[in-house]
Order: structure tokens, then C-alpha cells, then sequence
């Protein structure tokens, strides 16, 4: 009974509240033209969705890579992937707490910048240490998620290169697929 329960909420975090609260923030503006920091900065209402997508997204993360550490092999691969973990967290909440306002505070935006993405490729490199410990033990069963991160980093680099920016895009893609990537690592470790 426990694990359908686990399975339910995994599944209703990862394939539908973070990738519908992701798009319903996102909304209907040019995808290719701003971001989610820019998105957030045009009003209060703006900003607290923001901060409710950090949260939501951030505590799903860090929850499912701390769930994942416990079933690492090593103590020491535990403490990296909790490490990268951590630190994303951390990144992610100074992001959401320092508005990007470029106009006004130009060295507070670059430091926005930078810890967005900082949290970002410490969220990717946490997913992607994950799968390539558990395929060092099985390699034909983590093929799959290996070449889904694969897919991911193509998939990034060309939303990052038709803009040549973070784009509201680019963040979609990546936070949808980051979800369902890890909701797909603790789905093959229960079975």
C-alpha cells in the first residue's frame, strides 16, 4: 500500500503539478524572448509565482535526489550527490531571493544569473552522477536514462543557441524534463 501511495505523489509531482504550475507560470509570452527571472520582476502577483515555482520545483529536487543518495552503493557517492544537491538548493533559493533588476542593481542581476544557472548544472550533474553509479552496476538497464541525459544537454544547448539566452523556453524544457528524469531513476531502482 505505501509504494502505490509513493508512487502516486511521485508521479502527481513530476508529471503533472511541477510541469503544470512550470507552464501556467511561464504563460503565454514569447518563449524565445524573456525568461523566467524577467517574467518575474513585471509585478508582485509575478514574483510570488516565482517564488511558489522555486519552492515547488526546488523541494521536489532536493527530496528526490536525497531519496535517490540513500540508495547509492558508497558512503562517499552519497555525500557527492547530497553535496550537489545541497548546493543546488542553495542556489536556487539565493536566485529566487535576489530580483533580477539589471536597470538598478547590475552586479545583484549578474549574481542572479549566476546562481540560476549555477543551480541548474549542479541539479544536472547531481541526475547524471546518479545514473552513471547505478549504470556502472547495470549498464544495459541505465542506458536509457544515460541517453536521456544526453538528449537533455542537446536539447538545452539548442534552446540556449536559437536565442543565445536563458529563455523561458529553455527553463520549460529543462524543469520538465529534470522532473521526469528523476521521478524515472527512482522508478527503476523500485523495480
Amino acid at each position: 500500500m505505501f509504494k502505490k501511495s509513493g508512487h502516486f505523489w511521485l508521479d502527481f509531482f513530476a508529471c503533472f503539478l511541477i510541469p503544470a504550475y512550470t507552464l501556467l507560470f511561464a504563460g503565454s509570452v514569447e518563449w524565445f524572448g524573456t525568461n523566467f527571472s524577467v517574467i518575474a520582476v513585471t509585478g508582485p502577483d509575478h514574483y510570488r509565482g516565482f517564488i511558489y515555482w522555486g519552492i515547488l520545483s526546488g523541494g521536489y529536487f532536493f527530496v528526490m535526489l536525497i531519496r535517490l543518495s540513500f540508495r547509492l552503493p558508497s558512503r562517499w557517492q552519497r555525500l557527492a550527490v547530497r553535496l550537489l544537491a545541497l548546493c543546488a538548493i542553495l542556489s536556487l533559493a539565493y536566485a529566487l531571493a535576489i530580483p533580477y533588476l539589471p536597470q538598478y542593481f547590475p552586479r545583484f542581476a549578474a549574481l542572479h544569473v549566476i546562481l540560476a544557472a549555477g543551480a541548474s548544472v549542479l541539479l544536472m550533474l547531481a541526475l547524471q552522477l546518479t545514473v552513471l553509479i547505478f549504470r556502472r552496476q547495470d549498464p544495459d538497464r541505465w542506458a536509457a536514462p544515460l541517453r536521456f541525459c544526453l538528449f537533455m544537454a542537446i536539447g538545452c544547448a539548442i534552446l540556449f543557441l536559437i536565442p543565445r539566452m536563458v529563455s523561458t523556453a529553455l527553463e520549460v524544457f529543462f524543469t520538465i524534463s529534470a522532473a521526469l528524469l528523476a521521478r524515472w531513476i527512482w522508478l527503476l531502482l523500485e523495480f
